[in-house]
């Protein structure tokens, strides 16, 4: 993996150290061996697909997102929704999970829990088992779910990753990706394993999310050869240079390839200043691609008439889907967190597992007190090492998981935590969360060094940022590869070239926990502080000043915002 030989490996025991003001490179230096100097021991054969009027298609704007509520479905019929077995791979409380999701029902049932994450779900075509990747015995590896009875197999060994499995045509092979020396390549081996696997891309260019064409030898996929994610076509019946074809030329990112089931069209997920859409091409008469609707992650009905796919916004994630003709085949339910794999099988899931998949019940509403008080942090290095009573559980919670995922403790020292309204923070910035004692700031020290990225992701007209993590090992027990390009703020564009390695989704987590990510500054492109790239608060539905209201009294904070203070 990708540098090493900066990594010393975490310190047991309690360790204080106090973070001064440092510059050039000396800061350097203590950013980069930041894991050493944290706390780190912390609590560780479908029927063919109807062929859609392209003519008819038009694009669709994306759907009306629904506040957060249970799951259920609200599309005035089910319509090809209540075939099969839709499957999801889910993050939720902190932890990546299967789940099975049933149109009409209240909530979501959960197909596996534990101490250890189960992702990226691939129905067989049979649709009698479930391939997918977990790291419950350490590191990522391919599992085989037996969907009759929820029997689980481990299907490769390896210390490296292992993720992203899709199926052969006649269900005994699996393509996947895989991390060998530091970078992404599609391999594919037989369930059998009555051969070694077999590297299929060898490119020194990140190759992966793998999706075998039904019927045909031919294997979608995504890589950044060419400097920009596109989608490739893989054929194994050709050789050399022959065997691989650019599917759609884009100057836009392209993610997620996902066939119908009788491998005519091909749905994908492409990037549209920087949201996402659905987009399909008809690869036996290929010319331009069509629109369909908003979205990521597609995943065809068995029948091939149905389009699932995810939507974000901002803080939440939501599982919608559209028929052919761009319209909405599911109105946006609201999940419990973002996905990490979609799986549309064409069997019903059998009644063992069926009564062994447990509700996930949303998650509690907290009583919000009038007022709150602030609450020292434990061991943590901050200007002021200070929370809201009402924000510190939550906080200590977070801490202690994101050390566990890391193998370090990334929030034993911030940038910022509370912030008196004595303490002045940077011009444009007077009624931040930070003033209320419920959010914090990873420290800056992070990102330069190397053991932070932030993606960036528009919504609505405005800007956040995805932030990820370096995990301390790099020997693929911690963490997964990243598969998006980090934004270079020294450029102001994204980076030329993915980070290797393996990292946690931080913004996720945080989510799980409670703590949102805020919008940046209207000027944040000429304007660095106004980024907000490391700010996470913990609103609970709060506006800023009922927030402020909980720690000041009402005259006191209306004579501050009169005074135009903070």
């Amino acid at each position: 993996m990708s540098r090493d030989s900066d990594i010393a490996p975490p310190r047991t025991g309690l360790r204080r150290f106090s973070f001064a003001i440092l510059a050039g490179s000396t800061f350097l230096l203590l950013a980069m061996a930041w894991p050493a100097l944290a706390q780190s021991d912390l609590a560780q054969a479908a029927s063919p697909t109807p062929e859609p009027s392209l003519s008819t298609i038009a694009p669709t704007d994306t759907p009306a997102i629904p506040p957060p509520a249970t799951i259920a479905a609200t599309s005035s019929s089910l319509g090809g929704l209540a075939q099969g077995s839709i499957l999801l791979g889910l993050n939720a409380a902190g932890y990546q999970q299967l789940a099975w999701y049933q149109p009409g029902a209240a909530q979501l049932s959960g197909l596996s829990a534990g101490d250890w994450d189960d992702a990226q779900p691939a129905a067989s075509p049979s649709g009698g088992q479930l391939a997918f990747t977990s790291n419950r015995s350490g590191n990522w590896d391919l599992y085989l779910m037996e969907l009759s009875s929820g029997q689980t197999n481990r299907l490769s060994d390896d210390a490296a990753y292992d993720g992203n499995p899709s199926w052969s045509p006649g269900g005994d092979w699996l393509a996947y990706e895989h991390d060998l020396g530091g970078n992404l390549e599609i391999f594919m081996r037989p369930l059998d394993a009555s051969v070694d696997p077999v590297p299929l891309s060898n490119h020194a260019a990140a190759d992966f999310e793998p999706a075998w064409r039904p019927g045909e030898q031919q294997i979608a996929f995504v890589s950044v050869r060419s400097g920009l994610a596109q989608l490739w076509l893989l054929d194994l019946e050709h050789s050399g240079a022959q065997r691989f074809q650019l599917i759609a030329a884009s100057p836009r990112a392209q993610a997620a390839p996902a066939w119908s089931p009788d491998g005519r069209w091909l749905a994908w997920s492409e990037q549209e200043d920087l949201t996402w859409a659905i987009y399909l091409l008809d690869m036996s008469n290929p010319g331009a691609a069509r629109r369909l609707g908003a979205g990521h992650n597609p995943q065809w009905s068995p029948s091939g008439e149905t389009v699932l796919a995810e939507l974000r916004d901002a803080q939440r994630s939501y599982l919608t889907g559209y028929d052919l003709d761009g319209g909405l085949a599911l109105a946006p339910q609201p999940l419990p967190g973002p996905l990490n794999g979609l799986a549309w099988g064409p069997a019903a899931l059998g009644a063992t597992l069926q009564a062994q998949a447990q509700p996930m019940a949303p998650a509690a509403s907290e009583a919000i007190n009038p007022s709150a008080e602030l609450s020292a942090l434990d061991s943590v290095q901050a200007p002021s090492a200070q929370l809201s009573s009402a924000a510190e559980p939550a906080f200590d919670l977070l801490r202690q998981r994101t050390a566990q995922l890391l193998g370090w403790d990334a929030l034993s020292s911030l940038d910022n935590a509370f912030v008196p309204l004595s303490g002045l923070l940077p011009p444009g910035r007077g009624q931040d969360w930070l003033y209320t004692g419920r959010a914090f700031e990873l420290h800056a020290a992070l990102q330069p060094a190397g053991w932070l990225a932030a993606v960036r992701e528009d919504f609505a007209g405005q800007t956040y940022w995805r932030v990820y993590l370096r995990t301390a090992r790099q020997d693929g027990g911690l963490g997964l590869p990243l598969l998006a390009h980090p934004w270079d703020f020294t450029l102001g564009q994204p980076a030329n070239e993915i980070p290797q390695g393996y990292w946690i989704d931080f913004t996720a987590l945080a989510a799980a926990h409670g703590f949102e990510r805020p919008a940046a500054l209207d000027n944040w492109q000429r304007y660095y502080p106004g980024t907000l790239f490391s700010q996470f608060a913990y609103r609970q539905g709060l506006s800023w000043e009922a927030a402020m209201l909980q720690l000041y009294a009402a005259d006191e904070l209306a004579g501050l915002l009169a005074s135009g203070s903070p």
